[in-house]
């Protein structure tokens, strides 16, 4: 299966998300946002995201705050936090996983969500 995911994650200078390309190449359809407020003004016209998936260290934005006012939105979407702390704790998600496991997340998506995680598979 196929999902349609929303990423809120750090902005790259160089433009390219790793975790995005990752989710694109195992052909899952990726909107992206680079704040808080990106992420719920993308939810409220996109609301039929299957998971969002949220970067705990937002620039200038409070990752609390964030997940707070999405699941106003949608109280039953699913929340990957995804953080270079490998020990962080955050009790507002449904999943926590390391930034530098990318192999997590699609195994993540596989197992719980009944996803693709490569062409074919």
């Amino acid at each position: 299966m196929r999902l349609m995911l929303l990423m809120v994650e750090v902005e790259q200078p160089e433009g390219i998300s790793a975790h995005k390309l990752i989710l694109e190449t195992a052909r899952h359809n990726v909107i992206t946002a680079y704040s808080g407020k990106g992420a719920v003004d993308l939810l409220r016209r996109f609301p039929n995201v299957d998971l969002a998936i949220v970067h705990t260290e937002l620039k200038g934005t409070s990752f609390t705050k964030t997940v707070r006012q999405l699941k106003v939105i949608r109280p039953d979407l699913p929340i990957v936090a995804i953080s270079p702390v490998a020990d962080r704790q955050v009790q507002e998600v449904d999943y926590m996983l390391s930034s530098h496991a990318p192999e997590e997340l699609l195994r993540l998506l596989a197992e719980r969500f009944d996803a693709a995680t490569s062409d074919g598979v």
